[in-house]
Formats: C-alpha cells, structure tokens, sequence
C-alpha cells in the first residue's frame, strides 16, 4: 500500500506540478482497413498515449465501414459504427516499470447519417487504487462529421483560410482555388482525465477543418481544463517526405492565444520546426503500405493504403498536461478520421 500510495501522490502530481514546464507525449497507431477490400470487414485502429512517468494509455477502435462522400473514402464518415475498448495505466515515476491500472474504457460511438456523434456511450470505468476512488463515467459533448454542410464556425475558418491563400499567392481576381473541404465540429467533447490526483478533465469545443487546397487540417479551438479556459489555433498539414515512397507526415502547429500576432502566430502558416511555441507542437510520421486502387471520381482512381504505422512526440509548452494528452487521445479515438481513409 505503501507504494501504491506514494506513486498517487508523486506520479500523478504531474499534472498540475509540471504545467509550466515543457512536456512531451508519444503516440504510436497501428491501422488495418480491410473494409478497403471488403465492405463487410470492420476496420482496427491500435494507438498508444504515453506520458513517461506519467501515464500510458492504449485504445483499440474497431470500426464498420460506413459511408464518406460521393466515392466512399474521405476524411469524416458517417453510418459508421465503432467500438472502443482501451485501459489507462499509471506510472511510478521512480521506476517506469511499475504500472498500476487505473481506467477500462468500453462501449463505442455511433456517427449517424446527419454526422451527429455522442461521445457519452465512450465509457471510463475508474478502477479503485490506494485512497482514489472507483468511479463510473464517460466521455462527454458531441462531434459533428459534416463536411456537406459544415457549422458556421467552419465555414469561418475555411473563408480565412481561402482568403490567406489567396494573399500568399497573389491570387485575389486570378487563380482558383479549391474550396473542398472535410469538417469535424466538436462541441464540449469531454476527454475524462487519466485518475491522478490533481489531474484534471479536459473539454474541446472548436472546429477542424481538412482543406483540400492545401492538404492541411487547420484548428480553432476552446478547451477548458478544469477551471482554466485556452484558446488553441493552428494548422497540421499532410506533407509527403521527399524521397521517401510511401511516407508522410502530419506537422502540429497549435498555439494558444489565437488572432495572429505575437501571441498566436499565424494560424495558416507551415510550422518553424526550430521555435518553440506556446501550445503543442510535434511531427508524426506514417508509414503507408499495402496499397489499393480505389475511385476517387468519375475520372479518376488514388492509390489508398490499407496498412498505416503512425509514430510520433507531441510537445505542450506553457499549457498543462492534461490539454497535451487528452489532444492525443484525440488522435487515437477518432484514429480513422485523422489517419484512415
């Protein structure tokens, strides 16, 4: 019990103790989208969350095939049905070895025909250790998949985004640029916090917005951990590694203040991978095989893969913990949204 007891009031002190202190969370995925082949095969996505000496979390989603756009591949897909099983453990931070389960995660999520998704049937099942409690709770809010007709916050965002293109390429009364887009809406989507003292649930609401003009997600957010509000706003683009067949990347770029300026950057620009921002940064490189043909268009056909090895480090500077870890597990519960195809 003694130990028990002393990993609680150490480990999971984390938090709060080291919010100000610059703090990195690794995140690993695994994807296999065999409905890519055939419809009535189900899709697995495997990430891990790992803040050393913190926590380690694992999420397996096991999702239907479902629907997205016209051809049937896409960003955000709806009838689709995904069951979410996973487990939190916490980690001495003296002896890295020592794992003490602290959630099981069950049940899933349903992304109706309209894009509607509740995240309250993702369950967290706090199991008791030491003097923290048992406790029964889930994910909280909604996501709106919607990219036919996206929230008006997005469709803010995408006329910022149209608008900085346009003025990065001199292209107001010219050139035409795509407004194809992929929207996810998140309203008050609560991540449940890891079960640590002092460690706190933290809650999204904002827009992201896949643009296919330059293949990147750009990100306007409000989260409230605990009693502390940040606004985040930033870009992650897709970005094929030159020389390298078969490879990519995703490069985080998401600063807390927002509008521009000294405080929140610029909010479409590509991420200086020597500064040190306010927020979370980070790459996560992705291995793509086992490649099919699949129509993209009436004309057109894309080679997609249905095997995808995702690695990477996320950075959170000047924001808490609990903000950097909850985004990655972000990452791993909507796995296919941010990964797949």
């Amino acid at each position: 019990m003694r130990i028990i007891c002393g990993l609680l009031s150490s480990a999971l002190l984390f938090g709060t103790a080291l919010a100000a202190e610059p703090h990195a969370v690794s995140f690993t995925m695994q994807a296999s989208q065999q409905s890519l082949r055939d419809k009535a095969r189900n899709d697995t996505f495997a990430s891990t969350v790992d803040a050393p000496g913190w926590a380690n979390s694992r999420f397996d989603v096991e999702c239907s095939a479902g629907t997205a756009g016209l051809w049937g591949i896409g960003f955000t897909r709806r009838d689709e049905t995904c069951k979410v099983t996973g487990k939190t453990m916490l980690v001495n931070p003296t002896n890295h070895a020592q794992q003490i389960l602290r959630i099981n995660y069950s049940g899933g999520f349903v992304t109706k025909p309209d894009g509607y998704t509740d995240a309250r049937t993702i369950l967290a099942n706090y199991q008791k250790v030491g003097t923290a409690a048992a406790e029964n709770a889930s994910f909280g809010g909604s996501v709106m998949m919607k990219p036919e007709n996206p929230a008006a916050s997005a469709k803010a965002l995408q006329e910022r985004l149209i608008g900085y293109l346009q003025e990065q390429g001199g292209a107001q009364g010219g050139v035409s640029i795509s407004t194809e887009m992929d929207t996810i809406r998140f309203d008050r989507f609560m991540v449940p916090n890891v079960g640590g003292r002092g460690t706190v649930d933290c809650a999204w609401t904002g827009d992201m917005l896949y643009a296919y003009a330059n293949e990147a997600w750009q990100m306007d957010f409000t989260v409230k951990c605990g009693e502390q509000t940040y606004k985040l706003e930033g870009n992650m683009p897709w970005l094929d590694v030159e020389g390298q067949d078969h490879q990519a990347e995703y490069v985080l770029n998401l600063m807390t203040g927002g509008g521009g300026g000294a405080a929140g950057g610029d909010p479409f620009a590509a991420a200086d991978p020597f500064a040190q921002i306010d927020g979370i940064s980070g790459t996560i490189k992705m291995e793509l095989s086992d490649l099919v043909e699949v129509r993209i268009s009436e004309t057109e056909t894309d080679e997609v893969p249905v095997s995808v090895t995702a690695k990477g480090t996320l950075t959170g500077t000047n924001v808490p913990p609990d903000l950097t870890y909850s985004f990655a597990q972000i990452l791993a519960i909507f796995a296919r949204t941010m990964f797949g195809a």
